[in-house]
């Protein structure tokens, strides 16, 4: 017979007590972990809960699972790092480019070169790290969005159902791989701390004055931070002098708000913290004023990429914001102001559409879970458990089996649709390498950065995505109507006098250069592709071998 203790132990032998309670805690730490970083509480629904949650994710990652082309952007911005990390010296003029540029170049995304560089540009995974990346990164944000969208009081089950109602305007922050990811990022963990000063707490200037300056030097994109800032500073001030408009209701209000006053010198000193200093404001007030007609994602929302989806997407957006408007008291609904300033800039501008998107999911749930609507959604969602459930399975597996066709993690090249907006001279660039050339290309904006990044310093490009950033207000004009044919091109051709012409099959130009009666008859193509062709100058001189054979492009892994 075996002996125990009082304590139900063997003598001498471990305590089972311990063991036991030391196992039946286990689903308590992660109850309270779960429950204290993304509230989520110990109920049965927890995996209701879960099981919604990662239908929506898995929604989104099919939503975005296209968009694997690398964006133009990423190849300046890691050139440009490169050349810092080489040289030990931070470039503070252009130095791809042999058209007229401005000084200073103040490249406001320099620091997400750096994070791209070291992901892609410089690791084992190539440019593949950009995808993986981004996966950490959409990630990241659906797990700040949630526990923003808990502190504001949102039902979990309303958090999934409102997140894909502005998925049409939520992914065009989510190309591979664009700065403006990080913004969005920036903005939830600034409304995490906006919410932390909801609560009375003051500590939060410190990391926030952190990410103003990190912010400020990944992306020009802080400036949507500082509005919000502004905003809410604004909207809490209004809340607490409506509650007492007398002027002991003032002075009350200024000793809980008196820690604004410091944002005043963060925000005075914080700007001058880049490689530029003071130099950055001129550059900003340049940028934000620019105008730029030719650009589709900064066109109005009813003029861009598929209008239809967005505006109606759009315009349910709006529908649950009059609707929590006319059943809420303003006061309630906090970071309102901001929310209706995004929606007003996304209606203009479809670049500003995720920011939009982006705070709406954060806020919408939380906005609509007391409403009788809000009610009833959660009761039918409850209500109709087992169905849910089943819909959430198969929209899980049906979104994982497309995610695997179009792999998330896996990064590409376009390099094979001539009448692409975004494709990429690979074989011309190869061609160019093998040929040693070295001198002044004359390139598409969509192309220049990735001819940089493949073949600085020995070419330099006459223009890349950086228009703003860069080049003089007439440098990308003068493009668009040279690769357009308009009239006067063949001055431009003369003008920038480069040793080359990149030019893409499909544009209007490629028929005309080198004929008869244009002036350009000394141009001659010394190779061609089925999707871009280079065009030398005889009468130049230009070393570059006799044609040859034209390269099938092909679509091209980023590895």
């Amino acid at each position: 017979m075996r002996i125990c203790n009082s304590h139900g132990n063997s003598p001498g032998g471990p305590p089972l007590r311990n063991k036991q309670t030391w196992s039946s805690m286990e689903p308590l730490k992660v109850s309270l972990f779960l429950h204290r970083n993304l509230r989520i509480g110990p109920t049965r629904d927890s995996r209701f809960v879960a099981a919604l949650g990662l239908a929506t994710l898995l929604a989104f990652f099919a939503y975005i699972a296209r968009l694997s082309d690398i964006t133009h952007d990423a190849f300046h911005e890691m050139a440009l790092f490169r050349i810092f990390a080489e040289s030990g010296v931070f470039p503070l003029g252009d130095m791809f480019a042999f058209t007229p540029t401005v000084y200073p170049t103040v490249h406001h995304e320099w620091g997400t070169g750096l994070v791209l560089y070291m992901a892609a540009g410089s690791s084992p995974l190539g440019l593949n790290g950009m995808a993986v990346l981004r996966m950490f990164l959409v990630v990241a944000i659906a797990l700040t969005l949630y526990r923003v969208a808990r502190n504001n009081g949102a039902n979990p089950l309303l958090v999934c159902l409102c997140a894909p109602i502005l998925f049409p305007l939520l992914w065009v922050g989510f190309a591979t791989l664009r700065a403006q990811i990080f913004t969005l990022l920036f903005v939830l963990l600034q409304m995490l701390m906006q919410q932390s000063d909801w609560r009375g707490r003051k500590a939060w200037i410190v990391p926030w004055a952190i990410l103003y300056v990190v912010w400020l030097n990944m992306h020009a994109g802080f400036v949507v931070g500082v509005a919000m800032l502004f905003l809410h500073v604004l909207e809490r001030w209004l809340v607490e002098i409506a509650a007492d408009r007398s002027w002991e209701g003032f002075r009350v209000a200024y000793f809980k708000l008196w820690h604004h006053l410091l944002l005043i010198p963060i925000l005075g000193v914080g700007w001058m913290i880049n490689p530029w200093g003071v130099m950055y404001a001129p550059y900003l007030f340049r940028a934000i004023n620019m105008p730029r007609p030719t650009m589709l994602e900064w066109q109005p929302l009813w003029m861009t990429y598929d209008s239809t989806t967005a505006m109606t997407a759009f315009a349910l957006s709006i529908l649950a914001l009059g609707y929590v408007a006319k059943n809420r008291h303003w006061s309630r609904l906090r970071g309102w102001l901001f929310c209706c300033v995004a929606a007003y800039m996304a209606l203009k501008h479809l670049r500003h559409g995720s920011i939009y998107a982006m705070v709406w999911m954060a806020m919408m749930p939380g906005w609509l879970t007391p409403t009788a609507f809000g009610r009833c959604a959660i009761a039918f969602l409850i209500g109709w458990r087992t169905l849910t459930l089943k819909s959430a399975a198969i929209v899980s597996i049906a979104c994982a089996l497309f995610v695997s066709f179009y792999p998330v993690w896996q990064a590409s090249i376009p390099a094979n649709d001539p009448d692409g907006a975004m494709v990429y001279p690979v074989n011309a660039v190869k061609y160019l390498k093998e040929h040693r050339f070295a001198g002044n290309l004359m390139t598409p904006f969509s192309s220049g950065a990735y001819v940089s990044w493949m073949c600085y310093p020995q070419i330099r490009v006459s223009i890349d995505g950086r228009y703003e950033v860069a080049y003089r207000d007439d440098v990308l004009p003068k493009h668009n109507r040279f690769y357009a044919a308009e009239p006067g091109w063949e001055n431009v051709l003369r003008e920038y006098n480069a040793d080359l012409v990149l030019v893409q099959a499909n544009s209007p130009v490629r028929k005309r250069i080198g004929q008869a009666g244009t002036h350009t008859e000394g141009w001659k193509a010394v190779y061609e592709d089925s999707v871009f062709a280079l065009f030398a100058n005889e009468q130049k001189g230009t070393p570059i071998a006799a044609p040859i054979a034209p390269d099938e492009p092909h679509e091209t892994s980023a590895r």
